[in-house]
């Protein structure tokens, strides 16, 4: 009976809601006064990140001077201390990094410090930093454009063909960085490596790293880049060597406004170099190329006079052709086109009326007010006279001209051996 009556009571005091709010206040204070004890004392934690060199402030307060880094970031190991709740809720958005660069004087390479603070209002220090500075190079900052030289076996190919002319992706580069060592700098070099590959007959591609030669210190703190794109760095230039058969090309010129039954015998063309004649080049050309002759270039007949006609030719840039063996070497190529006395050279009248004109719009409508000559001079056979010969004037006028003087185009109607010789115009007033 006795225990029913206690249980009763105790049962009582437990469902009472003052009772169970002392009893929540008392465990409360339990609680707060064990977990001050724990947390309450000084603790360090280590934090890992990494720091973006480059967005570091690099110039000093020198005109043109500035810090270089052989690196674009650094690993660091910070160590902070503080109380265990607190540092529970630091991670590295709570740092802050920067480099010391205020106490370079002088040109040459120096340890600037790394300095780690609290960036945040949470109640901590920084205990350590590892690294505690980075490697860097003082000077003035110097930027210079180099050509691409490129080395190669020449004799790593198959018997009968022969390397062209390689094709870089990039032909030049800028490299900047500390006056010291770019100075330093007397040749960029692209060195092809063939490999394991032997007597190549196909075209090669490979990329080649870079280069710099005459460098002998500081070269960790240069930036290459090509010469189009100067933020991106890069440390190799795509090759592509092409793979050409050699053969011997007979020396040939194209002709513009030439006349279809010219006299071979009467005029006639001779090719030469250093006052030596010369009819063929050694050549390389691509297997899959369809070239007969070596093309060295056109000329325009109506330079074409009686007696010797002399042109050079640069013949550096043939259209699909290297030029190799003795021939190598050569820039120009003389053609000397020999008519014969029995052309001459006659004079024929024209008149404005003459001249049809093409080119104009519907609504439009054109006057020839003037010719810079009331003549034509043709070069005919000599038993051919003047006014055996028929003519065709046009002038066309669908590009405006500003001051309305335009080409005169003249076509011989009615003779295959002869030819207009020189230059016309006339002016056109278009309405």
């Amino acid at each position: 009976m006795a225990n029913k009556k206690y249980r009763g009571k105790l049962r009582k005091l437990i469902f009472n809601d003052k009772y169970l709010i002392v009893v929540s206040l008392f465990l409360a204070v339990v609680v707060w006064t064990v977990t001050s004890v724990n947390i309450g004392d000084e603790e360090e934690k280590t934090i890992q990140l990494k720091y973006n060199i480059k967005s570091a402030e690099e110039a000093s307060d020198e005109v043109n001077m500035q810090y270089f880094y052989p690196q674009d970031t650094v690993e660091l190991t910070v160590k902070i201390s503080g109380k265990k709740y607190v540092l529970g809720q630091v991670d590295e958005n709570n740092l802050k990094v920067k480099l010391d660069t205020g106490n370079a004087s002088q040109v040459g390479s120096t340890r600037v410090p790394i300095i780690v603070s609290n960036n945040s209002s949470l109640d901590f220090s920084v205990k350590k930093v590892e690294p505690s500075s980075i490697k860097a190079y003082y000077d003035f900052y110097t930027t210079k454009t180099f050509d691409l030289n490129i080395e190669y076996d020449e004799n790593n190919v198959a018997e009968g063909y022969v390397f062209g002319t390689p094709v870089l992706s990039e032909d030049k580069i800028t490299v900047s960085g500390p006056n010291t060592a770019v100075k330093q700098i007397n040749k960029a070099s692209l060195n092809v490596d063939f490999g394991s590959k032997k007597s190549i007959k196909e075209q090669y591609k490979t990329e080649s790293l870079i280069e710099l030669e005459g460098i002998t210190s500081e070269q960790n703190y240069l930036k290459v880049c090509s010469r189009t794109d100067k933020d991106t760095e890069i440390d190799r230039i795509g090759v592509t060597i092409p793979v050409l058969k050699k053969v011997t090309l007979p020396i040939s010129v194209d002709y513009n406004d030439d006349p279809e039954g010219i006299d071979e015998g009467s005029v006639s063309i001779v090719f030469s170099v250093d006052g030596q004649e010369k009819e063929e080049l050694e050549a390389g050309i691509l297997d899959s190329a369809n070239i007969k002759t070596a093309n060295i270039g056109t000329i325009d007949f109506k330079t074409v006079d009686i007696g010797d006609n002399i042109y050079n030719l640069d013949v550096s840039k043939l259209k699909g052709i290297t030029l190799i063996g003795g021939d190598k070497d050569l820039k120009t190529i003389t053609a000397n086109i020999r008519v014969s006395n029995s052309y001459a050279k006659r004079t024929i009248s024209i008149r404005r009326s003459d001249v049809l004109v093409e080119g104009l719009k519907s609504s439009q409508k054109a006057n020839v007010r003037n010719l810079d000559k009331y003549y034509v001079t043709v070069i005919m056979p000599n038993d051919i006279i003047a006014s055996d010969i028929e003519l065709e004037l046009k002038v066309d006028v669908s590009e405006k001209s500003e001051n309305n003087e335009y080409p005169l185009n003249i076509k011989i109607k009615n003779n295959e051996d002869s030819w207009v010789f020189g230059d016309y115009k006339a002016i056109v007033d278009i309405t």
